[in-house]
């Protein structure tokens, strides 16, 4: 049905059939060109850029059930962590060798709308969450809402993976797994994934990734003209408190 989607709470996306439209920033073209590369990696899950009018860009729609806040008990299952984890590993795997010299892309700059974090190992997608998921029938079809993706580290989007899937935050509504489920919850999304780092640092950098959330939510607030992003940025804060309190349990 065509009309504005739900969910969008920086940047309204209406849907025209099967596109989708939304505003555009200096950053688009070089979401767009990584999309395509996206595609050309074998990434068929991610939408398709199409054009840029004006300042809107105009994306190929991505069928599926995109899971609204309180989410719903199937996407808490372990089976749902273990796919988009999976997803998650296949789209850091196809950022590398993305072209960021621009040399072959004759005057047009690489520009990010979230800042580059080091070590750049991947391209982030930096809001990978169930909010951001299409699923049909509890699998995973797609993702959204490319428009926030810049280079960092895989663990950056691991842990904010984590901080909505496992979850690491008391602020999801009713059924999702408790705190007796975190450790368990959060080796599964790594050993899912295929990587090896610690649990507890995927606590730790989720704890700096909700801050690092907090301090962009404050500065889109006054850009946008969006008090409720204010808000947000108090949850985040809230968020980290009650996950350092998580951590130093778990140790």
């Amino acid at each position: 049905m065509d009309g504005e989607l739900p969910g969008g709470n920086m940047n309204a996306v209406v849907r025209v059939g099967g596109t989708v439209r939304r505003a555009a920033g200096p950053w688009t073209p070089t979401v767009h060109r990584y999309l395509e590369y996206l595609a050309a990696a074998g990434v068929d899950w991610a939408p398709k850029p199409l054009d840029i009018e004006g300042d809107t860009e105009i994306l190929t729609f991505v069928k599926g059930d995109v899971p609204l806040y309180p989410l719903p008990d199937w996407v808490w299952t372990d089976a749902a962590l273990v796919d988009a984890a999976r997803h998650l590993r296949q789209l850091h795997d196809a950022s590398i060798g993305f072209g960021m010299d621009r040399a072959d892309f004759g005057s047009e700059r690489t520009i990010w709308q979230s800042p580059s974090k080091i070590p750049a190992e991947v391209i982030c997608h930096n809001d990978f969450a169930p909010h951001n998921l299409a699923f049909v029938a509890g699998q995973i079809v797609g993702a959204i809402d490319f428009d926030m993706c810049s280079p960092g580290p895989r663990i950056w989007d691991l842990a904010y993976l984590a901080t909505r899937m496992v979850p690491l935050t008391d602020s999801t509504g009713d059924g999702a797994p408790g705190e007796l489920q975190t450790r368990r919850r959060i080796q599964l999304l790594l050993d899912s994934y295929g990587s090896d780092v610690r649990w507890t640092e995927v606590v730790r950098i989720a704890i700096i990734r909700l801050r690092d959330l907090a301090v962009m939510s404050i500065a889109k607030s006054e850009e946008l003209a969006k008090p409720q992003l204010a808000d947000d940025a108090l949850l985040y804060e809230r968020d980290a408190t009650y996950l350092e309190g998580v951590l130093a349990a778990l140790r």
